[in-house]
């Protein structure tokens, strides 16, 4: 398989359930037992497989942005109400959905914790499938974006015990931050604002690096300029004129508040000019105000004809760990 080059060697209703319920402490709940980013939908199956309901089977099976083959974000278990069981409460995401006259007009709930932890349960409640439709292309995407941050949270809380310690040490000294990816990215070339780590198989790779804030430092525009700025002097191919650019036409940009932390989400295609090379990568643009410059984290995948979506949660989990370290005096 060929080989990346490196230059060096090295308004929403939100319940609590674990804490209240009419005013009586909950008994504190185990562990969630789900695979990740496995979504438990619980709702009339058969209105589910039916016409009627495509539209939210097509909502819970979303698809992950700026791949390159279709992936979905969830593996997706849809039961009957009546088999909602222990077993299944267990799940890490929930949703329940219920459909009938009876509501006057679709509306979402949250809570958290209620059978298990860290776990979101989501319930929709909607008059009509077509109300329901509604919902979900105006709020859907609150949805999607709530099961994605408890399963990234997960990620997360395994990434604080076993991470690179290379990566988080030239995040260190480098921008003063700390910033936890998988350990098996140990393979790490530094340049003036900037390195690359990658896992020796070159699957994992994740990319740390700044540049000055502008008036437009949170368009695509903006970051997609700076970013083959920054790979098309330290990320180069295996012959003379080869270096990682970004397939513009692919890439997708959000403003995102994340933990209290306001940022800019890209998603989108690399790919190697003058090879065959490619993939995905995700980043994170986020403002440095003690510095004036934005501090870009990515990760990108290379793994060809291949499903890349493990790699990419794990590295987009990764993204979420970096933490600004105090200065000592």
């Amino acid at each position: 398989m060929r080989k990346l080059i490196f230059i060096l060697l090295v308004p929403l209703v939100i319940a609590c359930g674990e804490e209240t319920k009419e005013g009586k402490q909950k008994k504190r709940v185990g562990p969630v037992q789900s695979a990740p980013y496995e979504l438990l939908v619980v709702c009339d199956k058969s209105w589910y497989d039916s016409e009627t309901g495509a539209g939210f089977k097509d909502f819970v099976n979303s698809k992950i942005e700026g791949m390159p083959q279709d992936e979905s974000i969830f593996k997706v278990i849809c039961i009957n109400h009546e088999g909602f069981s222990k077993t299944y409460s267990v799940f890490g995401c929930i949703i329940f959905v219920h459909l009938g006259q009876k509501y006057k007009e679709a509306e979402v709930r949250y809570a958290k914790n209620v059978y298990a932890r860290p776990q979101v349960v989501i319930t929709i409640n909607a008059p009509d499938s077509k109300a329901l439709d509604q919902l979900i292309e105006d709020r859907g995407q609150a949805v999607i974006d709530r099961c994605v941050d408890n399963e990234m949270g997960r990620s997360v809380e395994l990434l604080r015990k076993d991470y690179s310690g290379i990566v988080d040490e030239n995040a260190r000294k480098l921008f003063g931050c700390s910033w936890h990816v998988p350990s098996q990215i140990n393979m790490i070339k530094t340049a003036e604002n900037f390195f690359w780590a990658s896992s020796p198989d070159n699957t994992y790779n994740a990319c740390m690096y700044s540049y000055p804030l502008a008036a437009d430092a949170m368009t695509k525009k903006n970051f997609c300029h700076n970013r083959d700025s920054a790979m098309y002097f330290n990320i180069e191919g295996e012959e003379w004129g080869q270096h990682m650019e970004t397939d513009t036409s692919t890439v997708r940009v959000r403003e995102r508040l994340i933990e209290g932390e306001h940022l800019l989400e890209v998603r989108g295609l690399w790919d190697m000019k003058n090879d065959a090379m490619g993939g995905p990568f995700v980043a994170y643009a986020r403002l440095d105000s003690t510095t004036g410059r934005m501090i870009v984290t990515e990760g990108f995948v290379y793994l060809p004809n291949k499903s890349k979506k493990k790699q990419i949660h794990s590295l987009e989990a990764a993204l979420r760990t970096l933490k600004t370290v105090p200065k000592h005096k």
